[in-house]
């Protein structure tokens, strides 16, 4: 467990209202490789796009934004389809012993991040808070001013309390998790249904770096250690028919291209 229990509670029962919730606010609409999708064409980024057709089915899928403009020939693919291969393959990685891995890189990145520098200066300054005050103990011990000293002394408790306050704050910033921790969220993921919108959005965001996708596969970036894990040429079960409609109305749209596509060779391969 990584969270207490009236946040673990809280939490599942705005999931279990989610899940409930009118298909508007829960996902119908949301794309998940919003920034993630591009085209193995022109390498532009795909872009959500909704519409209705002749006999008033609702249609949600990805398209090339060139493409949309008549300058890339990239046919447009099902939002659910790419989606549901994308996590799919991303599932198929989150075996038990390389989720162990996984655990064990995190928590030991976790505890290898250095504390950060306003830390340092309070535990600094709270040594010093205790070096005085030990110093006015000695004082009063001795008689010297006893009334001046215990006055000083209260003050220096008072400082040494508010630093203690201030520094507990700035450690709860720090995210440090165990490897049980990382590795039971890991498992809660993998448990929960196959078509919970937030297992779904978990997986891609914790583990899409970026996807490129061509007419018959895609090629899929991994987020993993230093730099991305490429794993190429995934083949797509189907060929996506472009989908003929009416009033077609855009969800949402990026102007964002990448910087460093891969390139389009006809051979699979795995990178590391």
């Amino acid at each position: 467990r990584i969270i207490d229990d009236d946040l673990f509670y809280r939490v599942q029962n705005i999931m279990n209202k989610n899940k409930s919730a009118p298909a508007r606010t829960h996902g119908e609409g949301e794309y998940l490789l919003t920034t993630k999708l591009f085209c193995g064409h022109c390498k532009e980024m795909m872009i959500g796009y909704g519409g209705t057709g002749k006999a008033g089915k609702q249609y949600h899928y990805y398209i090339c934004k060139k493409a949309r403009k008549k300058d890339c020939d990239k046919k447009i693919i099902s939002k659910a389809y790419i989606e549901e291969r994308v996590v799919e393959e991303c599932l198929k990685m989150l075996t038990k012993e390389r989720m162990q891995i996984i655990a064990k890189k995190v928590a030991e990145a976790c505890n290898k991040a250095p504390d950060n520098l306003s830390i340092k200066k309070l535990s600094q300054a709270i040594k010093e808070t205790d070096i005085a005050i030990e110093n006015l103990w000695k004082g009063i011990e001795q008689g010297q001013s006893v009334e001046m000293l215990t006055s000083r002394l209260n003050e220096r408790m008072a400082e040494k309390e508010e630093l203690e306050n201030q520094l507990a704050i700035e450690k709860n910033k720090r995210i440090v998790l165990s490897e049980a921790q990382i590795l039971s969220f890991l498992d809660f993921i993998c448990k929960m249904p196959h078509d919970d919108i937030n297992k779904r959005r978990a997986i891609i965001n914790i583990f899409v770096h970026s996807v490129y996708l061509y007419d018959d596969h895609f090629t899929l970036i991994v987020n993993a250690s230093k730099r991305p894990i490429s794993i190429e040429n995934i083949p797509l079960d189907d060929i996506e028919a472009a989908f003929e409609g009416e009033n077609n109305q855009m969800e949402g749209c990026s102007s964002m291209t990448t910087s460093a596509p891969p390139k389009n060779n006809s051979h699979s391969d795995t990178t590391e």
